[in-house]
């Protein structure tokens, strides 16, 4: 009766596969907390520099300033990396600058080569089953 009492080395090993398992869960969590913080962070400074961007559109219209160009060329590379640091998150590649809606360029060169790669993987699939079946 006293092995009936105590676990099988399979189910200590189940056991230790269980708690590996539990410990690797939660490493996954924990790192999916940290994304979702840092996607948070990253949303509310895309918005932060849209708002700037506004602004400094609105001055531009009065004065003409080399300044005020060089910081929208600097805003409009954050939002970039940042709208590619969002991903999908992004609203699906879209920024909004002054009321218009802009592609931004890697945005569309992102969409370009997805469009390639599946659209063309699909093509290259279909002859295959075609050349099968016949």
């Amino acid at each position: 009766m006293e092995s009936a009492e105590q676990p099988s080395s399979v189910e200590k090993s189940l056991e230790q596969e269980l708690e590996q398992e539990i410990l690797s869960v939660e490493q996954s969590i924990d790192g999916l907390k940290q994304r979702y913080a840092q996607m948070l962070a990253d949303k509310q400074r895309q918005i932060e520099l849209v708002r700037r961007f506004d602004e400094i559109k609105k001055e531009m219209q009065q004065t003409t300033s080399q300044s005020l160009k060089a910081e929208l060329k600097h805003i409009r590379e954050k939002l970039e990396s940042l709208d590619n640091a969002l991903g999908l998150f992004s609203e699906s590649y879209l920024v909004l600058f002054g009321g218009s809606v802009i592609f931004t360029k890697s945005g569309l060169k992102d969409l370009f080569w997805q469009v390639v790669r599946f659209g063309g993987l699909g093509v290259i699939i279909g002859w295959l089953l075609k050349s099968v079946v016949s």
